[in-house]
């Protein structure tokens, strides 16, 4: 799936609006590229093995433990790691979804199972072993990612938290990459650490709009954090990636994302879209918009966007369960989105005189 993400910006010569990856892009970083090349220096010297640092630093700023919390190149990394210390497990994979929960597990060798509803999960492990808690190996592992990608939907916290605890012999991974692209309640770290059961997986590229630095960390009890501490490689985490993690933690009131009027961009972009009786618009409780042609391939609309109005989407078709009419948007500010949405109709009535 390397070459399989949104965001393939660096197949373009001249993008000026990027809808393809799921990151808010108009945060200001001035600050942290003056942070960045203070510290350049830092690139002759061996970083932290371990990132304790900045584990510590992250602990303190969700208000956990830092034994509860690893810090990875990215949610990616904290991806693998768990694949790997479940290696040959069950895993079932909510769908559609990020691919790369299903190719780490495929990599280590894990029996998959795609799902799509939090109902087949309660009832596999309804039928399980409850009558003791896993020691070694949980039962079967649960991959989620809430709010999703690509659907941009919420499972209900308390249902959640309810089938985590119902199941302590199962091990729930939940992607909260995009809790903070959503006003619907989410686990937060600390509830996350109460249950022996649930590992949380974090980006700090979603939540600072730094993707080219691979920022993420993963937060877990102690113990099943430990395990993890155990399989992974050292100096996983540059020292320019862990200085611009201090330096954003430290600034984090400069990156407070404009939620409500990014949920009302997405809401304007999907009621236009609806309006085209082309495009289906799938739920969303983010800013993330899953949508369907009627007619015509994603393929062809993102080409004729990019060719000739500099405009980049996400060709959502290579999603487990999606075809070649899927594509997703992440709204952006409300002049992008005009462009977006008037170029979409410009598409759309070309394809229809053409028909």
């Amino acid at each position: 799936m390397i070459n399989g993400h949104g965001d393939d910006l660096y197949r373009y010569a001249d993008i000026c609006y990027n809808f393809s990856s799921n990151i808010y892009n108009r945060f200001c970083h001035d600050g942290l590229y003056e942070c960045l090349a203070a510290a350049l220096p830092s690139v002759t010297n061996y970083p932290e093995p371990s990132a304790t640092a900045l584990e510590a630093a992250l602990a303190g700023s969700m208000g956990i433990e830092p034994s509860q919390v690893i810090a990875t190149a990215g949610a990616t990394e904290a991806i693998y790691l768990i694949a790997n210390m479940f290696r040959r497990s069950t895993s079932f994979i909510f769908q559609p979804t990020f691919a790369e929960y299903g190719d780490a597990c495929r990599i280590y060798e894990h029996r998959i199972k795609p799902v799509y509803s939090l109902n087949i999960a309660t009832e596999y492990a309804a039928a399980a072993k409850e009558d003791s808690v896993w020691d070694e190996r949980p039962s079967a592992l649960f991959w989620l990612c809430n709010p999703n990608n690509p659907t941009g939907m919420v499972i209900d916290k308390e249902e959640m938290v309810r089938v985590v605890s119902s199941h302590p012999n199962c091990l729930f991974v939940i992607d909260a990459s995009y809790a903070d692209y959503t006003s619907c309640p989410t686990i937060s770290a600390q509830e996350g650490v109460a249950l022996p059961n649930l590992i949380l997986i974090h980006s700090m590229t979603k939540e600072y709009g730094v993707p080219g630095l691979r920022l993420g960390y993963l937060t877990a009890p102690s113990a099943l954090a430990e395990q993890m501490r155990r399989l992974r490689m050292p100096w996983t985490v540059s020292a320019l990636s862990m200085r611009a993690a201090k330096y954003l933690l430290d600034n984090k009131a400069k990156y407070q994302l404009p939620l409500e009027e990014l949920l009302r961009q997405r809401q304007r972009i999907a009621d236009a879209f609806a309006a085209t009786k082309v495009i289906d618009v799938w739920p969303s409780d983010s800013h993330i918009l899953l949508c369907q042609l009627r007619i015509g391939h994603a393929s062809a609309l993102k080409d004729w966007l990019a060719e000739n109005r500099h405009i980049l989407i996400r060709d959502a078709s290579n999603f487990e369960g999606l075809d070649s009419s899927f594509f997703r948007i992440a709204a952006q500010g409300e002049e992008e989105n005009s462009i977006l949405i008037n170029a979409v109709r410009e598409w759309i009535n070309q394809l229809m005189t053409n028909i």
